[in-house]
């Protein structure tokens, strides 16, 4: 009986101590995924304001064969950040300036001037979301 006391004794002993720091650890392991979870949609936010960017530079230069370009790559990526965008705000919001993109490609192909406008809308939307 004092043999199986002390076994279990010794055992919570080494146990107790581990348990503690594999929880400890593993609360760390869970913030730093959320962070990196974080930083990674702040960068596919970052990367769609440098492609509205680049879209709005190129249509201030009248370059609307660069332009449709940028179009292209900046509405793409906005419709892969939809397929991974939770419910919410900014999902919507993306819905709203994803529905812009016929309007849009089809005034560049036109080189209709009032397409910088548009455009220019468009960047102040995912500027004011990169601010958040």
């Amino acid at each position: 009986m004092a043999t199986a006391v002390s076994l279990i004794a010794v055992f919570l002993l080494g146990f107790v101590p581990q348990f503690r720091k594999a929880s400890r650890l593993q609360n760390q392991l869970q913030e730093r995924e959320q962070r990196i979870g974080q930083l990674e949609r702040e960068l596919r936010l970052s990367k769609a304001r440098d492609l509205a960017s680049l879209l709005h530079l190129e249509l201030t230069r009248k370059n609307y064969g660069t332009a449709a370009q940028h179009a292209t790559a900046f509405f793409s990526h906005l419709r892969t950040m939809l397929n991974d965008a939770p419910d919410g705000s900014l999902k919507s919001t993306l819905e709203n300036i994803v529905g812009h993109r016929d309007s849009i490609v089809a005034n560049i192909a036109k080189a209709d001037p009032a397409v910088e406008t548009q455009v220019r809308d468009i960047l102040e939307r995912v500027h004011q979301l990169t601010a958040r």
